[in-house]
């Protein structure tokens, strides 16, 4: 088939590109392997990328770019799928006025490809009637470096910004565990302590090579849909923990830790006690269960493991329109 992977016009120069974008490149990757022919179509401009689509004959459009609805709904050709990766899709108060007038278009959609079952039932709940399946992002765990022994620290790694609440994580354990932050700093009240440092900006290759001497991966987010840096990190062996917005598609485990979304908000002596010793928990527990980690995420979460179920959604929804 030929099939066309719709971005939102991300440009991946440093400091780093959008992990969206990493997700269809590996998709790309991976629907070749199986004979597929994958073209990633990265515009800005909605009505190039329609007029593209529509000259060339695809079998199947797969669009990311939650602006672009509207305009597919009116004036592409074929029928096609969206995935909404906002992290504030379940968080209506915060949604800002963009996402709100866009999410309006998505109850026309003729297919939604949900990135969990939560946003299955998010979408079935708010009135959606259209096609919808589930299709879970992956992590190719071959490019990903893994070492048997972490170094008894923990990284914050991603785009430091007021939703990931780094500023707050940092201040509570200041002093208590050692934590790197990596990433954009996006975030001007973001201050790094004696034990919270800020190492600046990773490549996708850094990530892929650096994250394995690490025992532990904090996220603890106030919006999130299904974010790949968890997937990357277990990858490279690490324990999670991470807040409940972030933690979609996660199995219970030993080695993965899901805390409130308001933990970090919480001012009291109680609430900084269990974010700082969840964290001291799984960093000790790592040396134990790295091995575990890896064989976990490679059987659930590793792109050849799951693209056999998107090759079955889109037959399922090409027959469906045929």
């Amino acid at each position: 088939m030929k099939i066309a992977l719709v971005a939102w016009g991300y440009i991946p120069e440093p400091p780093l590109s959008h992990s969206v974008l990493t997700v269809i490149t590996e998709y790309k990757n991976f629907l070749e392997t199986i004979g597929h022919q994958a073209d990633i179509l990265n515009k800005k401009d909605v009505n190039e990328v329609i007029e593209y689509i529509n000259n060339n004959n695809y079998d199947f459009v797969h669009l990311h770019a939650y602006s672009f609805v509207s305009e597919f709904n009116r004036n592409l050709k074929q029928k096609y799928c969206f995935t909404c990766h906002d992290g504030y899709l379940f968080k209506t108060d915060k949604w800002n006025e963009e996402f709100r007038e866009a999410y309006q278009h998505y109850f026309n959609a003729p297919g939604i490809i949900a990135l969990s079952h939560l946003t299955k039932d998010f979408f079935l709940n708010a009135g959606y009637s259209g096609y919808i399946a589930v299709q879970v992002n992956g992590i190719d765990t071959q490019k990903v470096n893994f070492q048997p022994q972490g170094n008894n620290k923990a990284i914050c790694l991603g785009w430091i910004q007021p939703r990931k609440q780094q500023k707050l994580l940092a201040k509570i354990i200041n002093g208590k565990i050692a934590i790197d932050f990596v990433g954009p700093l996006d975030d001007p009240d973001f201050i790094q302590g004696t034990t919270t440092k800020y190492l600046g900006v990773w490549s996708l290759e850094q990530v892929y090579s650096r994250l394995t001497d690490y025992s532990c991966l904090v996220l603890i987010s106030e919006g999130e849909v299904a974010p790949l840096v968890v997937l990357e990190a277990m990858a490279a062996g690490l324990c999670i923990v991470v807040s409940e917005s972030a933690s979609a598609n996660l199995h219970h485990q030993e080695f993965i830790k899901i805390l409130p979304d308001n933990i970090l908000t919480d001012t009291t002596a109680e609430a900084h006690k269990i974010v700082t010793d969840t964290i001291s928990e799984m960093i000790e527990k790592n040396q134990y269960y790295r091995a575990q980690i890896l064989e976990y995420v490679r059987e659930n979460f590793d792109y050849s493991r799951i693209i056999s179920h998107y090759n079955d959604i889109m037959h399922e929804f090409i027959n469906l329109h045929s």
